[in-house]
């Protein structure tokens, strides 16, 4: 239950309720996908659980809930914000210019790259057609002259 405390005594401590989505948003940009799944499963144990104390939440989070289904809808809705806004949503990812790049985009290389385990570099200007996008914002993988590669998005832009 560490994450989920952290989550909450971070997010939520000072703020105004009226800014619950807002937090949430921050938290989801600031955090990875484990630290998101880890608060989602805690949050979801938390509510089920018999441990749902009025009096711990309300320090937490620095509310005060009249009654256990208040504190229960409130910790739906915050559920459903991450999960909606964070869990099912992939990161956008950006080229060097800051231009977001999508599934099947082609893209130029900016600047010339030595492969690593390969006999050629590409060069600067280098066209690269139908990019696949990973996990990791950081980078994409595509295909040049039959081997894929892993480019950094920062030595790239939307072409």
């Amino acid at each position: 239950m560490s994450e989920l405390r952290q989550f909450l005594s971070t997010y939520f401590s000072d703020s105004e309720p009226d800014q619950d989505e807002e937090n949430v948003r921050v938290f989801i940009q600031k955090t990875n996908k484990t630290t998101q799944e880890q608060v989602v499963i805690q949050l979801q144990s938390f509510m089920s659980g018999p441990d749902l104390s009025l009096m711990e939440l309300g320090t937490e989070t620095n509310r005060w809930f009249s009654d256990l289904t208040e504190a229960q809808t409130w910790l739906k809705g915050i559920l459903d914000r991450i999960t909606h806004t964070g869990l099912s949503s992939a990161a956008v990812v950006k080229d060097s210019n800051g231009t977001p790049l999508s599934e099947g985009d082609s893209v130029q290389v900016i600047k010339d790259l030595k492969v690593k385990g390969g006999s050629s570099d590409l060069k600067r200007g280098t066209l690269i057609k139908k990019i696949h996008l990973v996990d990791d914002p950081e980078v994409v993988e595509c295909r040049v002259d039959g081997s894929t590669l892993v480019l950094k998005v920062c030595f790239v832009k939307k072409a």
